[in-house]
């Protein structure tokens, strides 16, 4: 699991203490409750004995915090909220001025199509028409072309 600052654990304490509580004065075996939520019963171990190092990121310890919740009838959803509320990544600064770098250095995908277009139309003209283009590369060529053929002419 990603590290969790003093606040976080804290609250993390908080909500597993009152879980474990609860679940004890309903005499609710834990074997029932994983059986209920899907969660692994090694997971609500790890959760009621606060070892945090086990458990896995706290995205998903919202989810199993909410399932616990709603099994054993409170509201699950206020729970994982007030975790929720908590849970901010540690490097959020770090994490905004890498965006900021990204955003700098992007290159809209739309100006790389509009490239690929324009230069498949150029290869496609000069596959198609190469005199057309030799003509318009040249055009001292062709003044002496039609110099040279009026004086044939003539």
């Amino acid at each position: 699991m990603t590290l969790l600052n003093k606040a976080q654990v804290e609250q993390l304490k908080e909500i597993t203490t009152h879980l474990r509580q609860v679940r004890q004065e309903k005499s609710i075996p834990i074997e029932e409750i994983a059986s209920q939520t899907l969660i692994r019963a090694g997971i609500l171990q790890a959760l009621e004995e606060e070892r945090f190092e086990e458990l896995p990121e706290p995205i998903f310890l919202q989810g199993f915090i909410r399932r616990y919740g709603d099994a054993l009838g409170l509201d699950g959803n206020a729970l994982s909220h007030a975790l929720i509320s908590n849970v901010v990544p540690q490097d959020s600064n770090n994490a905004h001025k890498n965006s900021d770098n990204k955003r700098n250095t992007y290159i809209p995908l739309v100006l790389t199509y509009i490239l690929l277009l324009v230069g498949a139309s150029a290869g496609l003209l000069y596959t198609l028409n190469p005199r057309l283009t030799s003509e318009s590369l040249t055009p001292e060529d062709n003044n002496q072309q039609s110099i040279v053929s009026n004086e044939t002419n003539k």
